[in-house]
């Protein structure tokens, strides 16, 4: 019986087995490429995860700022009420003065006697009302410039 790790059949599959250094540096390169698009990909995602965040939230502050004026003009209280909803009741708010919303900044736009489109029968009973949040989306070389999300409504109240 012959010996199998000796015989010329084995030593020749051995030979050949392996990779070369070509093979292994071609290999790495592949996956230096792959890896560095797919890590390139991630930090994008995150950064459009991140935009839609602040957006959600943007639009979330509109909405809530809609909300206290709308109560506001149902508030019986004096100094409140249909006829006093101003822009000067709800001044404009910096950045930094939201409590837990550092990076906003909020307006509030009034426009008596509103009629969409505008015309001779413009109501002195309807106002258009338009909330703005601004804020600034976080980029991958840092904050972008400023953006903005509006809530607008005509609103007539007797």
């Amino acid at each position: 019986m012959r010996n199998l790790v000796t015989s010329p059949r084995f030593r020749a599959l051995r030979d050949r087995s392996g990779f070369t250094v070509a093979e292994v540096l071609a290999a790495v390169g592949i996956l230096g490429v792959a890896l560095g698009a797919l890590l390139t990909a991630m930090g994008w995602g995150v950064t459009d995860v991140d935009a839609a965040r602040r957006s959600t939230i943007a639009l979330f502050l509109a909405e809530q700022r809609m909300e206290q004026i709308k109560a506001f003009a149902m508030n019986t209280a004096p100094n409140t009420g249909w006829g006093n909803v101003d822009a000067a009741h709800f001044p404009a708010e910096a950045y930094g003065t939201m409590a837990g919303y550092g990076d906003y900044r909020r307006t509030v736009v009034v426009t008596p006697n509103a009629l969409i489109p505008p015309g001779p029968a413009a109501s002195p009973f309807a106002k258009q009302i338009e909330v703005w949040v601004y804020y600034r989306p976080v980029k991958p070389s840092g904050l972008g410039p400023e953006t903005a999300v509006s809530v607008s409504t005509v609103s007539v109240w007797r």
